[in-house]
């Protein structure tokens, strides 16, 4: 029989140990997924079904011990302040073989939720689920601007996915929200994703002093981690530098690779894929997947240049911007058209 350490473990966050692993194991292999997006997969919790579980793909990278807290926290404080807009969430953890899940309220899709997942399931063309949802579009954005109001417009993903109504009609986001990440620039620092006043402020009109204390509580717990996120992150880099590489020759690189595709007519080109027919056209064009494996190999070097060279923020910076023009030019395939905004 296996003992109580071999099935769970804890980590020493804040002065209080948390709970990583799951209060009860979930195996999604072989289970249909609810819905799916670009970095996770949803599914009907099989113990209770007035919860999902979402779980993180592996290719999307995984959140920091203290960013899937954090992201329990702003979902906490998010529920708590528009209840009837943002799903409780009930856990967030990793299981032993290093999967992340995520345990939040099951909300019922709409029509148009409900179609877009279908048709995404079956890796067809989204436009006619999302011509649906546009009808929706007006409350999602004053969901936004609620959400702005009170900290959060900073993490939001307003892909039409991340919205649904539920039978009387309410408006519901059901992405949970990632607290902060690595700066851009500087790896340094963090990007905090997340109003601190504008929280505070919000939390102080609540008038249940219960859930007022309890908000309060989360978001100290979160700055608490954010500090020593912050402290970690720092102290990393630094031991770093001193075995960093020169960075000239990756910078070379780097430029040699990108600057075929940013000759003004290849760009043009390239925004000018939008649509066709079918999904498969736009998959199978021959000069926009040239520019996503040169968008792909420069990200790389980018990464490369960032984590293993002497890179200067402002010249890595520069390289960024060069990389984030490419990467618009490819766009993202998104019900079956080609976005170059992102």
């Amino acid at each position: 029989m296996e003992s109580k350490w071999a099935v769970f473990s804890y980590i020493l966050i804040s002065g209080v140990y948390f709970k990583q692993m799951r209060l009860n194991k979930f195996e999604s292999a072989g289970s249909e997924p609810l819905g799916e997006g670009d970095e996770k997969k949803v599914f009907v919790d099989p113990k209770n079904e007035t919860r999902v579980i979402s779980e993180r793909k592996d290719a999307a990278g995984k959140d920091t011990p203290r960013q899937l807290k954090g992201r329990y926290y702003l979902g906490k404080i998010a529920h708590a302040l528009l209840p009837g807009h943002i799903p409780d969430i009930y856990q967030a953890g990793e299981s032993v073989d290093g999967k992340q899940t995520v345990d939040i309220e099951r909300i019922p899709h709409s029509a148009g939720q409900a179609l877009l997942q279908k048709l995404r399931r079956a890796s067809q063309n989204e436009e006619p689920a999302r011509e649906k949802l546009e009808e929706e579009r007006l409350a999602m954005r004053g969901l936004d601007d609620d959400l702005e109001k009170i900290g959060f417009g900073f993490a939001l993903d307003q892909n039409a996915g991340n919205y649904t109504k539920d039978e009387a009609g309410s408006t519901y986001y059901l992405e949970t929200f990632k607290p902060w990440r690595a700066d851009d620039v500087d790896p340094k620092e963090l990007e905090v994703l997340f109003d601190e006043e504008a929280l505070r402020e919000a939390i102080d009109e609540l008038p249940d002093e219960k859930a007022r204390d309890e908000c309060f509580q989360h978001l100290e717990r979160l700055l608490a981690l954010l500090g020593e996120e912050k402290k970690d992150t720092k102290e990393l880099q630094e031991n770093r530098e001193s075995s960093l590489l020169d960075c000239k020759p990756g910078i070379e690189k780097f430029e040699a690779t990108i600057a075929p595709f940013l000759e003004e007519q290849v760009l043009a080109s390239l925004h000018e894929i939008t649509s066709y027919k079918t999904v498969a056209e736009i998959l199978s064009n021959e000069e926009r997947n040239r520019a996503k494996e040169a968008r792909d190999l420069v990200f790389s070097q980018l990464k490369f240049l960032q984590e293993k060279t002497n890179i200067t923020a402002e010249d890595y910076k520069a390289l960024y911007e060069k990389y984030m023009t490419i990467r618009r030019a490819v766009g993202v395939l998104n019900g079956g058209i080609v976005d170059h905004t992102r």
